[in-house]
């Protein structure tokens, strides 16, 4: 079983209009998903038939909504309830333009997060694998993953893959339990080495990598491109990963959806080749499908195909 968190989670709706229409009625069919990083992985995971288990925060009348929403898409889900409302995220799409309107989401209390302290232990022993994705909610401590990080590779002993950014991330790195798996983008590695590396640089920022204590211990490090692919190492072995030129539809959960993929190679045992040519396929078909966090699967042969791994 393939375990995802999801802590600060959202019913993300889309509005779709030829022309927004400023200090007017603007009428809308909205498209409502259960949304945040995790369950963007977990939807992927659902595709790639894994048998797959979200949790997180949820609480209040959307809260509940969500889960339907869930329930629908076919996700299984074990989520401590919580006082607060749980957020709208509202993305409004409009002559070519994406403007976005994102709730903080809910305050959440000592006693709430030791609930699901508690729960994520009993379903993190159950698990093959966890992914860790996203922002955390308010009330909860920047080093909060880094206490998961101590769970699950100190005590329980289950792989753990992580993505997350800001003070949540800088916490994890100076934490002691090193994840097997961190997927950084290329802009938040720079940002995290004081440097600006582009995708033709990514022998420097191999030896940059290597040179900074904070990463010692990581199983995969890989910093995913866009469209140029991505970078990782595994190991003492260095690769660099390249997705076909198809364009994109949707780009937005591609992050995710790579996170999916390589869960879903890690806990098969995969080797590097397969790890990196599945996460990327992953990524690369996300982005030519419309919905978030969703694969072209009937695709995937050729997408994956198509992916080059080379050792540098």
């Amino acid at each position: 079983m393939i375990l995802t968190v999801t802590m600060n989670p959202a019913i993300d709706t889309a509005y779709q209009l030829d022309k927004l229409v400023i200090d007017d009625v603007n009428r809308v069919m909205p498209k409502k998903t259960a949304g945040g990083k995790g369950l963007n992985v977990s939807r992927v995971l659902c595709q790639l038939g894994d048998d797959v288990v979200a949790t997180g925060l949820l609480g209040g009348h959307m809260g509940a909504y969500m889960g339907s929403l869930m329930d629908a898409d076919g996700i299984k889900h074990d989520f401590t309830l919580i006082a607060g409302e749980t957020r709208i995220c509202l993305n409004i799409l409009h002559e070519g333009n994406q403007t976005e309107l994102l709730e903080s989401g809910p305050t959440v209390s000592e006693e709430e997060l030791a609930a699901f302290t508690a729960k994520f232990t009993e379903l993190a022993a159950k698990a093959d694998c966890v992914t860790i994705s996203g922002s955390l909610p308010k009330g909860v401590p920047a080093s909060y993953y880094a206490e998961l990080l101590e769970l699950c590779v100190e005590k329980i002993g289950v792989k753990v893959l992580l993505d997350t950014s800001g003070a949540a991330l800088d916490a994890a790195l100076e934490c002691p339990w090193a994840p097997t798996l961190l997927k950084p983008n290329l802009t938040e590695i720079n940002a995290l080495l004081g440097t600006s590396y582009t995708p033709e640089q990514v022998n420097e920022l191999a030896a940059a990598l290597k040179a900074d204590d904070r990463f010692a211990g990581i199983e995969w490090v890989v910093v995913s491109m866009g469209a140029a692919g991505s970078f990782a190492f595994h190991g003492d072995k260095i690769y660099r990963a390249k997705t076909p030129d198809i364009p994109a539809v949707n780009a937005t959960g591609s992050g995710d959806s790579t996170i999916a993929g390589f869960a879903h190679a890690i806990a098969a045992d995969a080797d590097d080749v397969t790890v990196l040519k599945t996460g990327n396929t992953c990524g690369k078909l996300n982005a030519m499908d419309p919905q978030t966090g969703h694969l072209v699967i009937e695709r995937w042969d050729e997408v994956y195909n198509a992916v080059e791994v080379t050792e540098l």
